[in-house]
């Protein structure tokens, strides 16, 4: 499902409204849709990615002590565990590129982070959006609005890392779950 059938997504792909999880959708998002990987394996399964987008803390603290510098890197500075240590901030922090905050409460998928979402993938050039809030959610943005062949990179609290790599099916997937969200107008 492209964002052309999602119909809160306008023609430059950005939104107006911000979309909040229906407490029944919690445990369809509960489960990994890629491979759940440990860090020794996940450079294996980047090989070939279009551009790496990486979503939480861990998850880009991870990538950045194996050297790789994801295209997009979202974080809140949180961990399961409360704030992240000043070594993973530090390491979060040493990524270049253009670097965006925007506000993302628990349980939403604000147009602030979704819309940001989109401007750095149409740059092209790398970004960090570090989210004031909550980013558990933007792995949804980044599915839809990312490119098949790309690599979307997510923590799964307690197990590992779960890596999906792009194609119609999965951002189909995807789109049916952002379509049951409700939509809230921005204020």
């Amino acid at each position: 499902m492209s964002t052309g059938s999602l119909h809160f997504v306008s023609a430059d792909r950005t939104i107006a409204i911000d979309l909040h999880l229906p407490d029944g959708l919690r445990a369809e998002l509960a489960k990994p849709y890629g491979p759940v990987l440990n860090e020794v394996d996940l450079a294996g399964h980047l090989r070939g990615c279009g551009r790496v987008l990486a979503i939480g803390d861990m998850v880009g603290a991870s990538l950045v002590k194996m050297d790789i510098e994801p295209d997009l890197m979202i974080f809140d500075l949180k961990t399961a565990r409360g704030p992240c240590d000043e070594e993973t901030k530090d390491l979060l922090r040493k990524v270049g590129g253009a670097s965006v905050k925007v506000n993302n409460p628990p349980g939403k998928l604000t147009a602030e982070l979704w819309n940001a979402v989109v401007k750095a993938l149409k740059t092209g050039k790398k970004t960090k959006i570090e989210v004031s809030g909550e980013e558990d959610l933007a792995s949804l943005a980044c599915i839809e609005l990312g490119e098949t062949g790309d690599c979307v990179i997510y923590g799964i609290p307690n197990e590992g890392i779960s890596v999906i790599r792009l194609d119609e099916d999965i951002k189909s997937k995807i789109g049916g779950i952002l379509s049951q969200m409700h939509t809230e107008t921005m204020r």
